[in-house]
């Protein structure tokens, strides 16, 4: 039977030591790979194509949401699971929005992670049990109305440099990390100040943060 190949992405590396250890105990499961932004972790789910890929959401230099939407259109094979601190209904729209097929608390990590890789891994769904009663009211029923639609506007190439301009990157240092013209990312911080009704940098640093691209 081959193992069931896993990539851990996450920016605390007490804690990834931690679940790859935990995970190699098991004869079923081969880590593959390991992630402390979400640049990295991007790349590396690409070049090696595992199984499961488990995000956290707050990932430096690209969150573990647009991770995620890029994992659905660059390697749709790969099923991710969310691992993360936030219990909010609204996180866990927006991961399943994004494609994740798992969401899960990382106070709960190690009681349910196995059962939630075996889940995905068959093609099924996992949310945490902890979360499970918040998501019930409002996922189900949908919602997320305007601030939805504002997002959209915006190409998954501008939210990631979005969250480099919130991170403080100078628009120099973003064009030498994405292998991009200064010029490029001139254009594409104009248009994103523009679709997003930004003014200044202050106020693209208080959308990141208020829609939860990073955290402060």
């Amino acid at each position: 039977m081959d193992k069931i190949r896993i990539l851990i992405a996450d920016d605390h590396k007490i804690l990834r030591e931690s679940l790859v250890a935990y995970l190699t105990q098991k004869e079923t499961f081969e880590v593959v790979g390991e992630a402390s932004n979400g640049q990295e972790a991007l790349k590396e789910s690409i070049r090696l194509l595992p199984d499961v890929v488990i995000l956290d959401i707050s990932l430096p230099l690209l969150n573990g949401l647009d991770v995620a939407v890029q994992l659905k259109n660059e390697a749709p094979g790969i099923r991710v699971i969310i691992l993360t601190m936030h219990k909010s209904e609204e996180f866990v729209r927006k991961a399943f929005q994004a494609g994740a097929a798992a969401y899960l608390l990382k106070e709960n990590a190690l009681e349910e992670l196995l059962e939630a890789i075996e889940a995905v891994v068959q093609g099924g769904v996992y949310i945490s049990n902890k979360i499970a009663s918040i998501v019930v009211s409002g996922f189900l029923a949908g919602g997320g109305g305007s601030k939805q639609a504002e997002a959209e506007q915006v190409s998954i190439r501008e939210r990631e440099i979005l969250q480099l301009l919130a991170e403080g990157y100078s628009n120099r240092e973003i064009a030498d990390q994405l292998n991009l013209s200064l010029k490029t990312i001139e254009t594409h911080r104009f248009n994103i100040m523009r679709k997003l009704g930004l003014h200044s940098i202050a106020d693209l640093v208080l959308y990141a943060v208020r829609n939860h691209i990073i955290e402060v």
